[in-house]
């Protein structure tokens, strides 16, 4: 059985309250999804998210430790038309 926190991650509880937003920054451009897989910094400061500087640094370095971990790079000409 899992074992349920009573006391949730500061970090999800930040991304839950922020999530349309990011989905709806992510759908606007392909370029947008591109920029968040090669620099998650620069893509979060893109998206305008309501979240706190340390949110907002723990993000960035969950996100850039999975596209390290999973190897996601994208091909120069993917997404461009």
């Amino acid at each position: 059985m899992a074992y349920i926190s009573k006391n949730p991650d500061p970090l999800l509880q930040a991304l839950q309250q922020c999530d349309h937003q990011l989905e709806l920054w992510l759908s606007r451009s392909p370029e947008n999804v591109r920029l968040l897989v090669q620099n998650p910094a620069a893509a979060l400061q893109a998206a305008h998210l309501d979240l706190s500087r340390d949110a907002m640094i723990e993000l960035i370095d969950v996100l850039t430790a999975l596209a390290d971990k999973l190897d996601l790079t994208l091909p120069e000409s993917a997404g461009a038309a």
